[in-house]
């Protein structure tokens, strides 16, 4: 366990129009159009215009554009490859986008042409560096020693990462350099606030000068921006924006409860109970697994149900034992994927029947857990008189969670729902992109899994079988 310190931040935002993007009426934001290329200086023809982009996670190598439009997808050429580059220039700013990596690719959104937030795959990895994703990239002079070269490169706050071939949500707050009437530069460009995947990964972050592979040498009070695309390949979406008056009022606003408690887990697994807040409603009978690799999630032990995963630090403890704890909330602290708080398995009369939101309290017995060699949990019910196991471990050096659903003498047209999201796609063999490819699951087609229609988009069910346990594994 751990303790931090949040710091506070300085927030005051705006809109104010610019030419030649969308103005969204809602959220008062500006969308740079990707139905074409016209928004950008002299597009290389690396860069196209596509409806989404697809990739293999397992291996290093090209992303494949899907026709249509709405999404850049930079298709690395063997030469030639060039940055895409906002005819608008921009001062102080407000950026959102979406983005995908391919497997070990490498990439950069750069404030001002000049200023870079590091994109890379850097899924999985637990030791951040100034070049991994949500980085500040560090500085670059050649007239210093080999060895002082790069400097000034800032570390995210941890990994939140998450698989290539996903789509991931960037956000970014950032103050341009101050200039006085002379000239001078008077005060350091700087990143308020980045966010990755609603993480924040960078905070009151000031660069000095221009970061290394810069479109300029110089610093000025506006600039375009710039998605470097001569490094790897990578896909853009949903680029929106507004523009940030320089503050005037110091509105203060933190991120955590000062002085929060902090667990993380050691060498081994980290199991805590607490209640938890989960889709507006507090959930009382859960347990929470962190793992040292930084792979965690939590578990509903009255549903039976794995309702969520995540990256990064484990829990926010505070409203549990601070002073009297009367909360009892734990809260996750890295990026979060939602999944489902309703049962995993249910009897249905055949596999078009409505999925149970729930199990009555009566019909459904907790009878504990048990822990292998390594501290990872089996958790053990009954539902409805029927015994059911449900194992949960990381697999791949942290690539994955697989979980292992055993049923003793399983009744006729029992079913367990592997998956429920707006949208799922089978994207070939076992793997299926869920949620607009936010998150993977992997599930061997011998178990006949069924992509069906529900009350809120789509699920995958599959029916137990007496042959062994139903395996399947969630990569993110």
């Amino acid at each position: 366990m751990r303790f931090l310190i949040a710091s506070y931040c300085i927030l005051l935002c705006s809109t104010h129009s610019q030419t030649g993007f969308t103005q969204s009426s809602v959220t008062e934001y500006f969308t740079i159009p990707l139905h074409d290329l016209n928004a950008f200086r002299d597009p290389g023809k690396n860069w196209v215009l596509a409806s989404d982009a697809s990739t293999d996670f397992t291996i290093p190598g090209e992303m494949k554009p899907v026709k249509g439009n709405g999404v850049l997808v930079n298709s690395l050429l063997k030469k030639a490859n060039t940055h895409l580059i906002t005819k608008e220039e921009f001062g102080d700013l407000e950026l959102e986008l979406d983005f995908m990596m391919a497997k070990n690719s490498n990439s950069g959104v750069y404030l001002q042409g000049r200023y870079e937030i590091q994109l890379f795959d850097s899924w999985t990895r637990i030791n951040t560096k100034f070049e991994d994703c949500g980085g500040i990239y560090q500085r670059w002079d050649e007239n210093r020693k080999e060895e002082n070269k790069g400097y000034e490169g800032i570390s995210p706050l941890m990994n939140v990462s998450k698989a290539p071939g996903l789509w991931q949500h960037l956000k970014i707050k950032f103050r341009a350099p101050r200039f006085d009437g002379d000239g001078i530069k008077i005060a350091n460009a700087r990143f308020e606030e980045v966010y990755l995947n609603g993480t924040l990964v960078q905070q009151q972050a000031d660069v000095t000068g221009p970061t290394r592979s810069a479109i300029f040498d110089n610093e000025k009070a506006t600039g375009p921006l710039m998605l470097q695309g001569d490094h790897g390949a990578v896909a853009f979406r949903n680029i929106s924006y507004r523009l940030l008056q320089s503050p005037t009022i110091n509105r203060i606003r933190d991120s955590r409860l000062s002085n929060p408690i902090i667990v993380n887990p050691g060498a081994k697994p980290y199991l805590l109970r607490s209640f938890m807040n989960f889709n507006n409603k507090k959930l009382t009978h859960i347990i929470s697994v962190g793992n040292p690799n930084q792979v965690n999630y939590s578990y509903d032990l009255k549903q039976g149900a794995l309702f969520q995963v995540w990256r990064g630090e484990f829990l926010d403890v505070t409203q549990l034992w601070l002073e009297r704890g009367e909360p009892q909330l734990a809260s996750p602290l890295g990026s979060v994927t939602s999944l489902s708080d309703a049962p995993s398995i249910a009897i249905l009369s055949d596999d078009k029947t409505l999925w149970p939101d729930s199990v009555a309290f009566d019909d459904f017995q907790i009878k504990g857990y048990v822990l292998d060699n390594q501290r990872n949990p089996t958790f053990k019910y009954a539902i409805k008189g029927i015994n059911v196991t449900d194992k949960i471990a990381p697999q791949n050096n942290g690539e994955s969670l697989l979980r292992e659903l055993t049923i003793t003498n399983p009744p006729v047209n029992l079913y367990c729902r592997i998956a429920s999201a707006s949208t799922i796609e089978h994207i070939c063999g076992d793997l299926y992109g869920i949620n607009g490819k936010s998150y993977y699951i992997r599930i061997d087609q011998n178990l006949k899994p069924v992509i069906r229609q529900s009350q809120n988009g789509q699920e995958i069910i599959a029916r137990y079988e007496k042959a062994g346990p139903l395996t399947y594994s969630i990569i993110w």
